[in-house]
């Protein structure tokens, strides 16, 4: 006789039905505990892997960085290093030449030296002193140059104000200027306080990005003006000379004349501007030089995709046939 609700020789399952069900139902909470804890443990174990593969590739990365720079770094040394040979080629060829026009042409001998053919690196030469030292000039001077940029009286009081607050060692803003207070204010950079470090500083000053390429007309580079490589707004903001002679110099530069002597050269411009050059001249004979006192180079090596970049700044004066280096800095871009 077959039992009641079974089959014969199978027992009753109706008290059990997630025997032979797809999804069972867990036997107990435990169970289900077990399962979430599991689950959990699974999904740490992802997150911890993902944690582990992404700070091996960022350590994959700056290692490749730290790698590209250094190679980028010696990129730059060998185009520093050729262009001074460039240089000792140009010195050693024009021995019998003044050395002052030697001298003064070296951003030229190195632009066509044979010797930076196909390098994969950038040199650039700037003559030390063709953009005005903004740690040494003086208020008026400052306001003469802003004046030949185009700005106003009120204007260049103004610029000039906020460069010697930014300069200077306190924090007491001038009549037309701006000290920590007023960087504050704004979530700028505040005041050094003290001497301009670099000319990429110079921006920072309140105003001066209204100014596209003031860092190429003010610098944190010593050096006397060379006439002959000045633009006409530097020429034009040094005591006694103005927009005249400024001019006058353009049309010598585009002619390839140079200023070997200053008193000739001022002789030869109208007597009124000839009057305000001789009122200033003893001042004007220590702030100008005919030709360059030393060249900054700027070496960039670079290195990948997106490039790393690192750079080598130098400044050279002539040591008889050759250029010695009297300062050297580097940084990243």
């Amino acid at each position: 006789m077959t039992p009641r609700g079974g089959t014969a020789g199978r027992p009753d399952d109706t008290r059990n039905p997630s025997r032979y069900s797809l999804f069972p139902v867990p036997y107990s909470l435990n169970d289900g505990f077990a399962l979430i804890s599991v689950l959990w443990i699974l999904v740490g174990l992802s997150a911890l892997g993902l944690a582990a593969n992404l700070a091996a590739r960022e350590a994959v990365a700056s290692a490749r960085n730290r790698a590209d720079l250094s190679v980028a770094a010696w990129r730059a040394e060998a185009c520093l290093e050729r262009a001074r040979a460039a240089i000792t080629d140009a010195l050693i060829a024009a021995r019998n030449e003044p050395g002052a026009a030697v001298w003064g042409r070296m951003d030229r001998a190195v632009a066509e030296s044979p010797a930076l053919a196909g390098m994969d690196c950038t040199v650039h030469l700037r003559a030390a002193g063709a953009a005005l030292d903004v740690n040494a000039a003086d208020d008026e001077t400052l306001r003469r140059l802003f004046v030949a940029l185009g700005r106003s009286a009120a204007g260049a009081d103004s610029l000039a104000d906020a460069l010697a607050d930014w300069r200077d060692a306190d924090d007491a803003a001038r009549p037309f200027g701006a000290e920590a207070e007023w960087y504050r204010a704004r979530h700028l950079p505040l005041p050094r306080n003290g001497p301009f470090a670099d000319a990429r500083e110079v921006p920072r000053v309140r105003g001066m990005d209204a100014l596209p390429g003031i860092d190429t007309i003010l610098s944190a580079e010593p050096g006397r003006v060379p006439l002959t490589h000045a633009g006409a707004a530097v020429l034009a903001s040094l005591p006694g000379l103005g927009p005249e002679a400024a001019a006058r110099m353009g049309e010598m530069r585009l002619r390839g004349d140079r200023v070997a002597d200053l008193a000739a050269f001022v002789g030869s411009l109208s007597p009124t501007a000839r009057e305000q050059a001789l009122r200033r001249f003893p001042e004007l004979v220590g702030a100008v030089v005919t030709e360059p006192e030393a060249w900054i180079v700027t070496a960039r090596g670079a290195v990948g995709v997106p490039p790393a970049i690192s750079v080598l700044e130098v400044r050279l004066v002539r040591a008889g046939d050759r250029a010695a280096i009297v300062r050297r800095r580097t940084w990243t871009e």
